[in-house]
């Protein structure tokens, strides 16, 4: 089994799948939910909670499906998820000055030097989106193409360094062996996202409890992932203070599922001031890589919080693009095992998984580690 977990700001998803022969995609075989308090804005608080959870998570999917745990996925969400684009130049080191996979290294290694603040950031993606030798640009691969001075356009996905060594401490204690670590966004976009929207330009953004996530695409690559400090808790508690009701009331007002003796015109004016302020910080991520307003695909908007009233209306009025709100994509993928978007997320991941069997894993760490001894080898031949 495939398990793949996501640690919310307020509850903890995981999901078990498994391949299947004749299936396209991955058979959900069992799903886990549970609240929990140590975890602020996607950030951990409490280890020992969220370590119980984790736990608890595993022994539950493996309990209800019958199946063991060969591989488990880890997504990230929190505030400080971000990215930075950067670029570097290496030598080409051949004599027969053909490019290889020591000089896209070197290249990409120099690249790394120019995102800020880097020693106080883990990388989670390196994502090289542009090549140039000689000051031509290279399209697509350019292993094996001859050139002297090779130049590199990446992607670098960081998390807060702080943020990671607590996650993985979390995980060293619960003794539960990642296989990988995942940015939220780019694992939710496989089940949301087509690769039309993807080659033309997509904004895919999840509003959650606590965070909102955006990750945007184009020509079927990553070109910014980020992270904003509001999220469907905010709205909660606007609309406490603003109606002077609890936070449980209020939940259940943004919700729509109680009609408050308030007019329901105050109700909207409270919700569409948080969305007009988040859209504001929407755009400015835009800005950041000049495409505000300026994706064909428009947004596709997910998460817990996407069903707030009047979120269409603002979004498309703020940031002046199209806009569809997720409904029934996982319900096609998963033959309506899954129906919330929220679930996006855990069930993305388990499409990373390697595909292989028990049997498989020695074989394949075995191959790797040759292929590893044997592209150093190459490096150093004429």
């Amino acid at each position: 089994m495939i398990v793949g977990i996501d640690i919310g700001s307020t509850s903890v998803r995981a999901l078990g799948a498994i391949y299947q022969e004749g299936m396209k995609y991955p058979v959900v075989i069992a799903t886990y939910k549970k609240s929990l308090e140590g975890v602020e804005r996607g950030t951990i608080t409490d280890s020992e909670e969220v370590m119980s959870v984790l736990v608890d998570a595993i022994n539950t999917l493996e309990d209800e499906s019958g199946h063991t745990t060969l591989h488990t996925l880890l997504s990230l969400g929190a505030v400080g998820l971000s990215s930075h684009h950067a670029n570097g130049h290496a030598q080409v080191s051949r004599g027969d000055a053909s490019v290889t996979d020591l000089d896209i290294d070197n290249a990409i290694k120099d690249a790394n030097r120019g995102v800020p603040d880097i020693r106080n950031k883990a990388v989670v993606h390196t994502i090289p989106m542009k090549y140039k030798l000689d000051g031509n640009d290279i399209q697509g691969d350019p292993i094996g193409v001859r050139g002297n001075k090779l130049e590199v356009k990446t992607l670098f996905v960081t998390y807060p360094l702080q943020c990671m060594n607590v996650l993985k401490k979390v995980l060293d204690t619960a003794r539960i062996r990642v296989t990988d670590i995942v940015a939220g966004p780019i694992a939710e976009s496989i089940p949301l996202l087509t690769k039309k929207q993807k080659v033309a330009g997509v904004a895919l953004i999840n509003i959650g409890a606590g965070v909102t996530s955006l990750l945007v695409y184009e020509n079927n690559s990553p070109l910014l992932v980020s992270t904003i400090p509001v999220g469907g808790d905010d709205i909660t508690k606007d609309i406490a203070i603003g109606l002077k009701v609890t936070l449980e009331e209020a939940e259940e007002i943004k919700c729509g599922r109680n009609k408050h003796t308030h007019a329901t015109r105050r109700i909207e004016e409270i919700i569409e001031a948080r969305l007009e302020d988040l859209c504001v910080k929407i755009n400015k991520e835009l800005d950041r890589i000049h495409r505000k307003e300026l994706l064909p695909a428009g947004i596709v908007v997910c998460g817990s919080s996407s069903i707030v009233p009047r979120l269409e209306y603002i979004f498309r009025s703020e940031l002046k693009l199209p806009i569809k709100i997720t409904s029934n994509e996982l319900v096609r993928l998963t033959n309506d095992m899954l129906r919330d978007s929220g679930w996006a997320r855990v069930y993305g991941l388990t499409f990373l998984a390697p595909r292989d069997t028990e049997n498989d894993v020695l074989k394949e760490l075995l191959t790797s580690f040759f292929t590893r001894v044997k592209k150093m080898v190459i490096q150093f031949l004429p």
